[in-house]
């Protein structure tokens, strides 16, 4: 690969007059790393939602000793009753009824694990600052977890990685729950001042500061798909409550951290995990996959996100009901940087099951093809927020000897480069995930991790083993992050200028026909494997457009 390209730049204005941002110098190359998913956690919606059941329900069963009269309690005078309440029944919501325990231990063991990052090339590390574990209750710090953060950032500042935080990776204190989390407007403040308290114990350990992971995937999967905690199933209009408080949420705290000493040299963004549904076909035998998906991608929600970030008006619609609405009284939230997290094309047959374009039926264990131009896609439609772009996690489930794992990571990083080279103002990626983790609903069944941990009664937090493919990503990183980074020192207050939807819909489709050129596709087959959407709601520039087939 040729050295980057730095031409052509236009000086960035930044967020405001009145903000000095201070960005990584470097092009930033690193791992994704959630504490919870890879330490467990006590007392949190999780720990509690992993113990519930598929049904819910209270279900009361009650067998009479003696007299029944009395329904109402238990009664020694008329013999009494024996009774049972069972909140749910069936399968855990958990796939095979795992539970977390400990995971990997990175709690414990985080200079090992800092230290495999290191060695494959990495210069950033991106972890959760988990606010169960700093605030374990209501109004009480625990200072033994507020030490061993540091401890984890001092280890991260030994090696020269840049710390990049996360504020809420789907993980909230059990009590916040109990509260009503979200689901309540007042709720908020709580929040925000959890933004505040992070930022006051650790804003001098790290530049990068998102206040939220994926505010979409909290929303539908909690209350619409009922895979996240709290587990409600079509609850839509909360569901985009939730959402809009969330995203207010980022707000505020970006209002706040801005307002704090040092605030205004650090960058807040927010992380949305860029996502689209597409159906395999097209014609009257798709008209039906068609309807489904329009309404699966508006729950997504991608436009309701930028949107809202573009231009502080949200809406959600919810069906038959009235839509949910809010419009910020001041405008555009503040966003230094848009958090990009992909993991794959998504393409839907005429029976609404994953699937792949043409006859390549061969998915990963996620059900999702391994098309890294869905990545490149990806990219550009997060370039219309006009703040730089950081690919905050992208990577592929499968076992160890997985050979696909090396094939989306070499795919993926060279649509990174390409789109560099492009002008899109990418300045950093992270893979997700170091070692084989949690994965929420889906347990252990989805290994992302480059490293398996293999347990053992002497080693319960398990031996770190390489998977296949790993040392791809490492030889990226050393290689072509060093590169990225000269080319970002040499524009140093400029950035690539925006483009147009027209711009980016001819580069979207070049990048995805000289890829399926790559694999051998004859040109009169590429419209029917590229991609299709719906003309976008809304854009950088006002314009609409149309993936097209000819």
């Amino acid at each position: 690969m040729g050295e980057p390209k730095a031409t052509g730049y236009e000086v960035n204005q930044g967020p405001g007059p009145d903000v000095s941002l201070s960005f990584p110098p470097d092009f930033l190359c690193g791992m994704a790393v959630s504490v919870f998913q890879n330490s467990g956690g006590e007392d949190t919606n999780w720990s509690w939602f992993e113990k519930q059941k598929k049904v819910k329900g209270d279900f009361r069963f009650r067998i009479g000793l003696g007299c029944t009269d009395d329904r109402d309690g238990l009664s020694e005078d008329h013999g009494g009753f024996l009774e049972s309440v069972l909140e749910g029944v069936g399968p855990s919501v958990i796939e095979k009824g795992y539970k977390i325990g400990i995971s990997s231990d990175f709690w414990n063991r985080y200079e090992e694990d800092i230290q495999l990052a290191q060695d494959l090339g990495s210069n950033s590390f991106r972890l959760s600052i988990e606010w169960h574990r700093i605030v374990p209750r209501k109004g009480v710090v625990d200072q033994t977890a507020v030490d061993r953060y540091h401890q984890i950032f001092d280890a991260l500042d030994r090696r020269g990685m840049e710390a990049n935080v996360t504020l809420f990776w789907f993980v909230l204190p059990k009590w916040f729950m109990d509260m009503g989390a979200f689901e309540k407007e007042e709720n908020i403040e709580e929040f925000v001042e959890w933004g505040r308290l992070a930022y006051k114990l650790f804003g001098k350990r790290s530049k990068m500061w998102a206040t939220i992971n994926e505010p979409g995937v909290h929303a539908m999967c909690g209350y619409i798909a009922g895979n996240h905690p709290p587990g409600k199933i079509a609850h839509f209009k909360t569901g985009g409550t939730v959402l809009c408080n969330v995203l207010r949420g980022h707000k505020r705290i970006y209002d706040a951290i801005k307002a704090m000493p040092g605030g205004k040299e650090c960058a807040v963004g927010i992380v949305h995990n860029v996502f689209w549904l597409e159906p395999k076909g097209d014609g009257l035998g798709y008209a039906h996959v068609k309807g489904v998906l329009k309404i699966a991608n508006r729950i997504w929600a991608n436009e309701v996100v930028f949107n809202y970030l573009k231009t502080g008006k949200y809406e959600y619609q919810v069906p038959f009901r009235k839509n949910v609405t809010f419009t910020e009284a001041d405008g555009r939230p503040g966003c230094d940087f848009i958090g990009v997290n992909h993991y794959a094309r998504a393409v839907v047959n005429w029976a609404l099951q994953p699937d792949n374009k043409g006859e390549d039926s061969d998915l990963t264990t996620m059900d999702y093809p391994v098309y890294p131009p869905s990545l490149y896609r990806s990219i550009s439609y997060a370039s219309t927020l006009g703040v730089p772009i950081y690919i905050m996690e992208n990577g592929i489930p499968g076992p160890p000897d997985d050979p696909k794992r090396k094939e989306w990571i070499v795919g993926c990083l060279n649509m990174v480069k390409r789109a560099i080279d492009d002008g899109y103002d990418v300045r950093g990626f992270m893979y997700w995930t170091l070692i084989d983790n949690f994965e929420w609903n889906f347990a252990w069944i989805l290994q992302f991790g480059l490293y398996e941990f293999v347990t053992s009664k002497e080693n319960p937090s398990g031996k770190r083993v390489m998977k296949k493919g790993t040392e791809a990503l490492g030889e990226w990183y050393k290689t072509e992050g060093p590169k990225l980074s000269k080319m970002l020192a040499a524009r140093g207050d400029k950035v690539p200028p925006r483009k147009s939807d027209k711009e980016r819909q001819e580069l979207e489709e070049r990048a995805e026909r000289d890829f399926l050129r790559a694999q051998g596709v004859a040109e009169k087959d590429l419209p029917a494997l590229t991609s299709q959407d719906e003309p976008a709601e809304a854009t950088a520039d006002g314009e609409k457009y149309q993936h097209t087939r000819t």
